[in-house]
């Protein structure tokens, strides 16, 4: 079965690109969710793999979805340029942190690994 992997990030772009590296990973995309609200409503539904976080959103900081996340255990992934990597590995431990602009074969190979563990 393949690994879901959901995507919150409010710019249909960069959306977009991350899906596609996402997908060329082999893995399922949920999303992309472009608020906090959306996130924590497909958190309830369904858990995924892995998650791939951007900071800011439409609605505030992604932090209410990725608490969720991080207390069910799933892995995280933060892809910003609008955080400070020092403050989110505080915060988020055993997260990973992808600052924008990141390279698709990083990204790839951040969650590729993350879903390894």
């Amino acid at each position: 079965m393949t690994k879901t992997v959901m995507l919150v990030e409010d710019e249909l772009l960069v959306a977009f690109d991350v899906q596609d590296i996402i997908e060329a990973a082999g893995f399922a995309v949920d999303g992309p969710y472009v608020s906090v609200a959306e996130a924590l409503e497909a958190v309830d539904r369904q858990l995924p793999a892995c998650a791939v976080l951007d900071v800011q959103l439409q609605d505030g900081e992604v932090y209410p979805a990725a608490d969720r996340l991080q207390e069910a255990g799933i892995p995280l992934v933060f892809h910003s340029g609008h955080a400070d990597a020092h403050i989110l590995r505080a915060r988020y431990p055993s997260a990973a942190v992808c600052g924008k602009p990141c390279s698709p074969s990083k990204l790839k190979a951040t969650i590729a690994n993350l879903l390894e563990e």
